[in-house]
């Protein structure tokens, strides 16, 4: 009953919302003024919004991390103006102000000096953010939550749009997403591009209508939302249904867009951006002068090559749901996932956390949001990511903001523990993205790890090879897999003597595994969501 009041309620509040929205159009120099200011007063505005949302908001989770700190507002006030601010973040984390990906999700209390402290991940809601719309994450490391999204926040993130895609010299180019209905945040990304002016021609859902044992519930809100938008003149598409196997549309789509206009933009996740490329290789068609614009899964180098080996220009993109664009791809990149972090609404360092399953120590990223309206307030979270962060010069159009904080070859270090199985994840990747495609066809897309338990309770790592996939003798896959891994590290070496002894891993013949919103990851965990969207492709094990 109280979830519906919400939702009511939700849906009551937003077309004032969107035609308070609809009202303004950012243009680029607007944008480049906002970035500016921001950046110019950073500390300032981070230090309000701790004032506000935390010492004045006694519910906060953050506030007896902070007291058994020792650590008062004017101490606080005091280590900014003379420490700074990324120096003041990390004196925190090492008195305890932090929260663990874990701990977010409220998977685990937060435990500290003997304190334990039961949270959930709406404790972490800004309690002065407003909720227009709601959608999921993607639940690729457990079941989904719901997330909250303000439309202040939406306006407030697409200067990073502007930047990016004139950064890039693709401002203007005509422009189509393949991304899904709700739950989804497809349609944040459309408000935000509304409020730039750039929505796209197609909108290309890569989840049906009626896909969704909640179909109605989400085709519902999804089309009440496109209703009000466009009544208030927002001429967002209406989404036209094309599943992963249907990549050959979109590739057309763009074959015939570069065609009339010389260049032209997809929005797409990685793995559906590699499907679209590698039926325009099939098809014969050039996609030289398209860019693609990706994130959802890391941009490994295999990927990446795919898509550049038809001509396509792309541009990596680092979000969560819950934070919003958090960094996005440099025009002059030393790799394909390299990202500039936007330091006005972020501050983000790496930090060591040991993964106890591998027994390896990670610079796990900690972030902080640094904007008023974030739908999430993040003081030191822990993500479950990590990666490389480095400054550097790089000369491209986003670097004349400040942007000189990179981040690239980003990786789930949650992804590195399967259920108590050690799995080794970038070697794991490596070999299943380009080891056995070479030895035996096919692409990345039609390997995949799976973790499942047999009809004897035992846990076994399915080795999920697209039938598609013409092999022999497939026992020969697996000593392949098992001579890579041991090939790779000491660490990987031992996993795979383990492995091996007790026979973990077997062949199971099946497309593999995509989770509802779309994303392939090279492990797959089977777990049952709680809401479950089925998507073409995937099958039940």
């Amino acid at each position: 009953m109280n979830e519906t009041l919400t939702h009511l309620k939700t849906f009551a509040e937003l077309p004032p919302a969107l035609w308070r929205f609809a009202q303004h159009t950012m243009t680029l120099d607007e944008a480049e003024r906002i970035v500016r200011d921001r950046m110019e007063h950073r500390e300032e505005r981070f230090l309000r919004i701790v004032e506000r949302c935390i010492y004045g908001y006694p519910a906060s989770p953050y506030l007896p991390l902070l007291e058994m700190a020792g650590c008062e507002l004017g101490d606080l006030q005091q280590m900014v103006k003379h420490k700074g601010l990324e120096a003041t973040l990390r004196t925190l984390r090492e008195a305890g102000v932090y929260v663990t990906f874990e701990e977010y999700k409220g998977r685990q209390p937060m435990v500290r000096n003997g304190r334990e402290f039961a949270v959930t991940p709406r404790n972490f809601d800004n309690p002065f953010a407003r909720k227009h719309l709601s959608f999921q994450t993607g639940g690729s490391t457990g079941a989904a939550s719901n997330v909250a999204a303000d439309v202040d926040h939406i306006a407030a993130g697409a200067p990073y749009q502007l930047l990016t895609l004139d950064a890039h010299g693709v401002l203007d180019a005509p422009t189509a997403v393949w991304r899904g209905i709700l739950p989804d945040s497809t349609l944040r990304s459309m408000l935000r591009r509304a409020y730039i002016g750039r929505l796209p021609e197609h909108w290309f859902s890569h989840v049906g209508w009626r896909e969704s044992q909640y179909w109605l519930k989400y085709g519902m809100a999804t089309g009440y939302v496109i209703f009000w938008m466009r009544l208030f003149g927002m001429r967002v598409p209406l989404p036209q249904v094309v599943k992963l196997d249907q990549a050959l549309v979109i590739a057309r789509w763009i074959a015939d867009t570069l065609k009339a206009h010389g260049q032209c933009l997809l929005h797409a996740q990685v793995s559906r951006a590699v499907r679209v490329c590698l039926a325009a290789q099939e098809a014969g068609l050039d996609l030289r002068g398209a860019t693609i614009k990706g994130g959802g899964e890391p941009a490994t180098p295999a990927k990446v090559q795919r898509m550049e080996r038809t001509g396509v220009h792309y541009i990596s993109n680092y979000a969560m749901a819950e934070a919003g664009s958090t960094a996005s791809g440099c025009a002059k990149p030393i790799d394909g996932s390299d990202v500039h972090l936007f330091k006005d609404a972020y501050a983000l360092f790496g930090y060591p956390h040991r993964v106890d399953a591998t027994g390896t120590t990670v610079p796990a990223f900690n972030l902080t949001t640094l904007l008023p309206a974030a739908s999430k307030l993040m003081l030191n979270f822990q993500m479950d990511d990590y990666g490389i962060i480095e400054e550097r010069q790089c000369g491209c159009g986003l670097e004349k903001y400040g942007y000189t904080t990179h981040l690239r070859q980003i990786r789930s270090y949650a992804k590195l523990t399967g259920e108590g199985v050690m799995l080794i994840g970038t070697e794991m990747v490596r070999i299943l993205e380009e080891v056995l495609p070479a030895h035996f066809g096919g692409s990345h897309l039609d390997y995949q790890l799976l973790e499942q338990e047999d009809e004897l309770g035992f846990t076994r790592i399915y080795l999920i090879i697209s039938p598609h996939v013409e092999i022999e003798d497939e026992s020969r896959v697996i000593k392949v897999l098992l001579e890579a891994l041991g090939q790779s590290s000491s660490m990987a070496d031992a996993a795979r003597a383990l492995w091996q002894h007790a026979q973990t891993i077997r062949i199971k013949r099946m497309e593999p595994v995509w989770t509802g919103r779309g994303k392939l990851m090279p492990l797959h965990i089977d777990r049952i969501p709680k809401d479950p969207i089925p998507v073409q492709g995937e099958t039940d094990a």
